[in-house]
């Protein structure tokens, strides 16, 4: 089982959260190379919106035979507000298997391939190993596709039944391999708790809900704390996607797949079956699920199922562009529809920068300093809320963290947090002790005072501490002490 230097000593503690196994892997060169992990990060992080984008890009201009509603299409998946609100999520950018996983099951029903059976199967298996959490959810969501294809196209079912289950197979065997962790974790740990999950489960009100810091419609933010819930979809989509279900379908092209009317109510009942199961506890189909699938007691946030409602919603408003466009060309500026429509959409998606901490580009002496010691436990006081900067930080060391933060928290944690409250006490030693930590660092920065100079004499003049320095930390001064051996 993976671990994590965080939540010493508990093992698996790199399956808490999504392992994001492919964005490592292609990352990893880089790093390996001393290339900036600023940089390699910001890369894998626009390169899979990006990519996302021309994903979408391709199963529009598949479906329309339309290069405009293709960059329609491309251009909402791409500019979602959903994105924004995700930010700080690098595996929850990475979508661009979902339009090319639709495709290639468009693909099969039109062919009858193998290959695209092949393909169905690497786009899932690529979306699990890029977040567990997306590929569980395209997997249900490739499923309902095939199922509305079949109903509608149910001559072409016995020629696609063979690619479909080598779509199955692939997927399932990558799942039942990567999940290992998961379910071991599982046991463990036991599944999410359902009032957790139904914190984070969407509403409907969620829908109408824009992240704060969008530049039209961050108003509309106060009604959800917290970035699940914001999942606004945009006002120019949906109403070039009620024109895509409605409108009087432009004749097909010559070379088109199909009718784009019975498309338009298949993706419509895409959008909706992926926002009814964003609604999550407070919704039917995700509660059934909960309750029957084991699988699906792991996942926390039923509300990114929404991600898939905007891809739906993307190739609905591709469809009702290709119309709006057919009428824009008998005006006299109807060659400027694209760019009205590109420029509704970001305007409206567009947002004012996310707030974010600013991070030394030198790596601070104190933990250049960790990084020369023995290997042993560390553990970071105080130790409430700072948890995420000194992970930041063990890149610099890779020392065993008792700090820890992620999806899920080690067992006896909250207990770990309680009784290293009141450091350095009689009890939060033996608690020490009991962890086999060797290193304790005292940040003086976030301490009042009066506490900080308390704590200082208390470890100098305690027989179980040892002062190793003091050293800068990102925000001031540090003290490093060595825990001594308990005397017999």
């Amino acid at each position: 089982m993976p671990h994590a230097n965080i939540f010493h000593p508990s093992p698996g503690t790199f399956a808490y959260t999504d392992m994001t196994l492919l964005e490592g892997l292609i990352a990893a060169p880089f790093l390996w190379a001393g290339v900036s992990p600023v940089l390699v990060y910001n890369v894998m992080l626009l390169g899979g919106i990006v990519a996302s984008g021309l994903a979408m890009f391709v199963l529009v201009r598949h479906l329309t035979r339309d290069d405009g509603a293709a960059l329609v299409g491309a251009t909402i998946f791409t500019l979602a507000p959903y994105r924004v609100t995700h930010l700080v999520h690098l595996e929850l950018q990475w979508t661009m298997w979902m339009p090319l996983a639709f495709w290639a099951v468009h693909r099969i029903f039109e062919t009858g391939a193998l290959r695209f059976g092949g393909l169905v199967g690497l786009f899932l298996s690529l979306q699990l190993l890029s977040s567990v959490y997306y590929g569980a959810f395209l997997g249900i969501m490739v499923a309902a596709l095939a199922l509305m294809l079949a109903l509608w196209q149910y001559e072409r079912l016995r020629g696609a039944l063979g690619p479909l289950a080598i779509g199955a197979l692939l997927p399932a065997l990558t799942a039942w391999l990567y999940a290992r962790p998961y379910i071991e974790n599982a046991r463990l740990l036991g599944t999410r708790d359902a009032g957790e999950i139904t914190t984070f489960s969407a509403t409907l009100l969620s829908y109408v809900t824009a992240p704060y810091v969008n530049w039209v419609w961050g108003w509309t933010g106060f009604r959800f704390d917290g970035d699940e819930l914001h999942l606004f979809l945009g006002g120019a989509a949906v109403a070039l996607a009620v024109v895509g279900i409605l409108g009087r379908p432009v004749q097909r092209d010559a070379g088109a797949p199909a009718s784009r009317r019975p498309l338009a109510w298949i993706y419509l009942a895409m959008l909706l079956l992926a926002v009814e199961l964003s609604l999550g506890m407070n919704g039917i189909v995700y509660r059934w699920l909960h309750g029957t699938f084991f699988a699906m007691q792991g996942f926390r946030a039923p509300a990114r199922f929404a991600i898939l409602a905007v891809a739906a919603l993307a190739v609905l408003a591709s469809l009702g562009f290709h119309i709006v466009q057919a009428w824009a060309s008998r005006l006299p500026l109807g060659r400027a529809a694209l760019v009205i429509a590109l420029v509704l959409v970001g305007v409206e998606s567009g947002s004012a920068p996310k707030p974010l901490d600013l991070v030394p580009s030198r790596t601070p002496d104190l933990y250049r300093y960790l990084s020369t010691l023995e290997r042993g436990a560390l553990v970071e006081v105080p130790f409430r809320d700072l948890a995420p900067v000194y992970m930041y930080w063990s890149k610099e060391h890779w020392l065993p963290l008792v700090n820890g933060y992620s999806g899920h928290a080690s067992p006896g944690y909250t207990e770990v947090v309680r009784r290293l409250e009141r450091f350095p006490n009689a009890d939060s030693v033996a608690l020490l002790r009991e962890l086999d930590v060797r290193y304790v660092v005292v940040h003086q920065s976030y301490y009042p005072e009066a506490h900080y100079l308390k704590t200082l004499l208390a470890l100098m003049q305690s027989p179980d501490f040892v002062s190793m320095g003091r050293f800068k930390d990102w925000a001031g001064n540090a003290e490093v002490f060595a825990v001594q051996p308990a005397l017999d």
